[in-house]
Order: C-alpha cells, then structure tokens, then sequence
C-alpha cells in the first residue's frame, strides 16, 4: 500500500440493510464497520498492507453494487470524495470524481 494513502475507505449508502449487506461481502478480506448517520448509512473499510489492495476492494465493491443493482456508490479517501460506477444502471453524478474498474 503505498504510504501517503490513508489505511481507511469510507463508503455512502442509502440504508442499513445495503451497509450490512456489503459488510458481509468484504469481511472475507477486510476489516469493515458500517455507521447509521442520519441520512446516510457509512461502511468503513480498512486497506491491507498490500501494494494492490486499494484496487482490490474497489473491485469488490464494483462487484457488489452491480449485484445490489446499484449504479453509483459515493465513497471517501484520503479527504476526497469520489464515485464509484457500477456499471448497473441510471448514472446522476454532479461533481466528485467518478472512478471505474
């Protein structure tokens, strides 16, 4: 992993049963929790000491989102926010960046 990222990826859904859901999926790999907030439910997961997790999890959770039906998933790194397209779906973005895999 390479040092200036941040250890932690921080996920936007819309309810608990779709945090809890992907939870399930990425706690084979990951350390994950998910967060109710108000509006919005945060799944947070932990990147693993390798070189090419961050690819790995984004790919897991492309994966994921496109067998939830889920066209786009916001998610946090490093202070930025992107969004991850599942390639499922309506796309409405508005200005964050928007990462495929």
């Amino acid at each position: 992993m390479p040092a200036e990222l941040n250890e932690t990826l921080v996920f936007e859904l819309p309810s608990s049963v779709r945090a809890q859901d992907l939870c399930e999926r990425l706690r084979l790999r990951w350390h994950c929790d998910s967060y109710d907030c108000a509006d919005v439910v945060l799944v947070a997961a932990e990147l693993r000491p390798r070189a090419d997790d961050l690819g790995l999890l984004l790919r897991a959770v492309k994966l994921w989102a496109g067998d939830a039906a889920m066209a786009l998933i916001r998610f946090h790194l490093d202070g930025r926010s992107y969004i991850l397209e599942s390639g499922v779906g309506p796309l409405t973005v508005e200005s964050d960046r928007t990462v495929s895999f």
